[in-house]
């Protein structure tokens, strides 16, 4: 081989080695943003079904439920509370309640956000008392 064959195969072995290197590291940078992503969802899940289970159980009718309304209905200011402290979010999943319009519920909202995550990742849920079985009917007696 001549001097100049060695050096033209040096630099196309130099130039494919850098490429197939950029191709692995942008494909390993796309297995951590997936992982990532799999984590925040995973975390989101958890938070809706511990809130799931939590508003199944006996201790939730006495504490979400809004005894002054006619209706069945939850208290917001105590359901916020309550599932707050009972179930703790991991520190990129925040949630918001909110009262739905029609009066059918509260709407949950849980976020994640994170540096590879553009646009945050969101679920929400309608959640209605009656859903639960936290509505008490009162007996009618004949």
């Amino acid at each position: 081989m001549t001097l100049l064959e060695v050096v033209v195969s040096s630099v196309v072995l130099a130039s494919s080695s850098t490429a197939a290197l950029g191709v692995w590291n942008q494909a390993a940078t796309e297995v951590q943003r997936a992982n990532q992503l799999d984590e925040l969802a995973l975390q989101m899940e958890t938070a809706r079904i511990a809130t799931d289970r939590w508003l199944q159980s006996d201790a939730a009718a006495s504490v979400v439920i809004d005894s002054s309304s006619p209706d069945c209905r939850f208290n917001p200011e105590a359901l916020e509370a309550s599932v707050a402290e009972r179930l703790p979010l991991g520190s990129e999943v925040s949630s918001r309640w909110s009262a739905d319009p029609q009066g059918l519920g509260h709407w949950l909202e849980l976020s994640a956000s994170s540096q590879q995550a553009s646009p945050p990742l969101k679920r929400r849920l309608l959640l209605s008392p009656a859903a639960y079985g936290l509505c008490q009917q009162e007996e009618v007696r004949a």
